[in-house]
């Protein structure tokens, strides 16, 4: 799968999702006759699966030690990783993407595996995955300061050093991106999950995200930042709206699955924001939609929560004894957020090519870019806040951040 030439990922992903998962292997080296339909959200499936392994169209048995690459291609790297990275991470690894790969480098060339096929990674907000694995590949600093990598570029920043203890590189250096990804998540207005992209809520204009500059790439939107182990970090946050049980006790909300509440009787939604699909976001839509959980089952006789409670735009809303709404902030509301690590840039278009002003000026892009917290308010707009909110810098220091240096 890694290290076979073209290997047929379209084939195997079809059989996967048709059930017939001991032949997805088989499928993907060609050993299989495939019959491919439609599927859901465009992915196709198969319903019919022959196995022939006399095939040779990819996997030839007598010469296959001829056709086994020792170092895997990044198109097999990125069958896997690819969608995740793009759809919700935002970014996207090809020469056109990313200076390193313009410069001749893949996938291994960062990220090589030990005899154990153990693969060296960095250190990231979101995941968890072999934590002691952290910090195992080069890093920026590894490559371009300490000269780890005889190859790489060697460049003194003319500002202060402080930014470099306190700005992760890739901060700067992905100033923007040009895939389009996942920005809201609602699963509570239908009962199915309804996806917006970043082209709804965000655009090339980091300061007004609902307007567009013209003769600049409209495909252009601006990652958010956070502080991650001291450093700040860019991210591509994800707005999600869902259901869950809230245990008042503990404080926590147990989510609850969509097929509980699909083919629950609703209450009627209002579209406020106009695109055709009605939403969840007034309090009286909201209030109603508490009730209409409170005490119903799912298919299976199974009471669908106790304590029915939507989270949303950083808020938690539950019933009260009194049968009324209480909001109150809660963590398990908050963005969920991906780092970025790929789409790296050089060049004029990195943040502080052209000087302070790129960052500590009055109308900062930096400081003062906006972020999605809630796909809509009570009236269907859209909420944003700074990026010198969700990094918690006070008032008073945004005013001096915000003067020219």
């Amino acid at each position: 799968m890694c290290h076979l030439k073209g290997y047929r990922w379209k084939e195997r992903g079809a059989v996967l999702r048709g059930g017939f998962f001991r032949y997805g292997p088989s499928a993907g080296a060609g050993w299989a006759t495939v019959k491919i339909t439609p599927g859901e959200l465009d992915l196709p499936r198969t319903d019919e699966t022959t196995i022939q392994y006399g095939s040779r169209d990819v996997g030839d048995f007598e010469n296959l030690h001829l056709q086994i690459l020792r170092r895997p291609p990044d198109e097999n790297c990125l069958n896997c990783h690819g969608s995740p990275e793009g759809r919700v991470g935002g970014s996207q690894w090809s020469p056109r993407t990313d200076i390193h790969g313009t410069r001749g480098m893949d996938c291994v060339s960062c990220h090589p595996s030990d005899g154990a096929h153990n693969f060296a990674k960095g250190d990231v907000w979101d995941q968890t995955v072999r934590d002691d694995l952290d910090h195992t590949m080069y890093s920026c600093e590894d490559c371009h300061y300490k000269g780890k990598h005889k190859r790489a570029p060697r460049y003194r920043h003319p500002f202060s050093p402080r930014h470099m203890k306190r700005i992760a590189c890739q901060t700067c250096h992905i100033p923007f991106l040009t895939v389009a990804a996942d920005v809201a998540c609602d699963h509570a207005s239908s009962g199915t999950t309804v996806v917006y992209k970043t082209e709804r809520f965000l655009s090339n204009d980091p300061r007004e995200p609902r307007k567009w500059v013209a003769g600049v790439d409209p495909n252009i939107w601006y990652p958010s930042i956070r502080e991650f182990k001291g450093r700040i970090i860019p991210t591509k946050p994800v707005a999600v709206l869902y259901w869950g049980d809230f245990d008042e006790k503990t404080k926590v909300v147990r989510p609850i699955p969509l097929w509980k509440i699909r083919n629950l009787k609703k209450p009627n939604l209002k579209d406020d924001d106009g695109d055709g699909v009605p939403e969840l976001n007034s309090n009286e839509e909201i209030l109603a939609f508490l009730r209409a959980l409170k005490g119903e089952k799912d298919p299976f006789g199974n009471p669908i929560a106790l304590n029915p409670a939507l989270l949303k735009g950083g808020f938690l809303y539950h019933l009260t004894k009194k049968g009324e709404i209480e909001k109150t902030r809660h963590e398990q509301a908050d963005l969920v957020e991906y780092s970025i690590n790929h789409g790296i840039m050089g060049g004029p278009d990195v943040l502080g090519a052209r000087g302070c002003n790129d960052c500590h000026v009055k109308n900062s892009p930096f400081f003062l870019r906006k972020i999605l917290i809630d796909p809509y308010d009570e009236k269907g707009k859209p909420v944003y806040v700074e990026a010198w909110q969700r990094l918690g810098i006070p008032k008073e220091r945004l005013d001096r951040l915000l003067m020219e240096q």
